[in-house]
């Protein structure tokens, strides 16, 4: 039996739109390209489902079964990126706290510049100290540095021959058994001809990764690190004054 004349229409009307913003195998990109359509008005009501497999498909659409065949997994993606979410919360204040914490990195930046130079002033005072103690101790530790991981590798190569953990004198070695990986590709291939499988993929949660661009140097923080090298050097001038101006005992 072929399928309805509404059907027919849907299934011919193109390519369907993909949302930029999606993350999507080649395969779903594929197939929801080309029964994207149709899916949509299975969705919407304006086809109605012939087949139990159509029928659950609408009431996964619905948010009433969990998604597992192929075509309910690339669906369910397509609404969570083309439908506005209002847990997602306000652009306005999600650009407010990002303002807020590049502000943040500046101020942490700025302090970080003056305690390096406070800090490199300090040790030139002990310098000739740091190095005589650099010349007593340096090649001593050096050569105990290269005993010590010449010595982990050769218990990590020990401990792996040995096939199992082991303690002794308060070292404790772990052994693990090697890491098992799948193919992620080769089984979504695998899922798109056989969906059945999909009920045991599992989806992990979301995560975001953040990249700074570099500072500016024509930033708010150049003028207060100025601010806070500054402070100090005047304060050290008035004391120095108010030091001669101070009668002798």
């Amino acid at each position: 039996m072929g399928l309805p004349a509404d059907h027919m229409a849907e299934l011919r009307r193109g390519a369907f739109p993909i949302p930029l913003a999606g993350e999507f195998s080649d395969q779903e990109r594929e197939l929801l390209s080309r029964y994207g359509y149709w899916l949509m008005a299975l969705a919407t009501g304006a086809i109605s489902p012939i087949t139990p497999e159509q029928d659950r498909f609408v009431h996964v659409a619905k948010g009433e079964a969990e998604p597992r065949s192929a075509f309910e997994l690339v669906w369910a993606r397509y609404q969570w990126t083309a439908t506005p979410d209002d847990s997602r919360g306000d652009p306005c204040e999600l650009a407010d706290l990002f303002a807020r914490l590049e502000s943040a990195r500046f101020e942490e930046a700025t302090a970080q510049d003056v305690y390096a130079s406070n800090r490199d002033a300090i040790l030139e005072q002990v310098r000739p100290l740091l190095e005589a103690l650099e010349f007593e101790f340096g090649d001593r530790l050096r050569s105990m540095s290269e005993v010590l991981v010449r010595l982990q590798s050769e218990v990590r190569e020990a401990v792996l021959a040995f096939g199992a953990s082991f303690r002794h004198s308060g070292l404790n070695a772990t052994y693990s058994r090697g890491r098992i990986s799948w193919d992620t590709n080769g089984l979504t291939r695998y899922m798109d001809s056989h969906p059945e499988v999909a009920k045991f993929k599992r989806v992990g949660k979301p995560w975001v990764s953040l990249r700074f661009q570099p500072l500016e140097e024509n930033s708010p923080s150049e003028e207060r690190s100025r601010e806070m090298q500054t402070k100090p050097a005047m304060e050290s001038q008035h004391e120095q004054r108010d030091a001669t101006k101070s009668p002798a005992r």
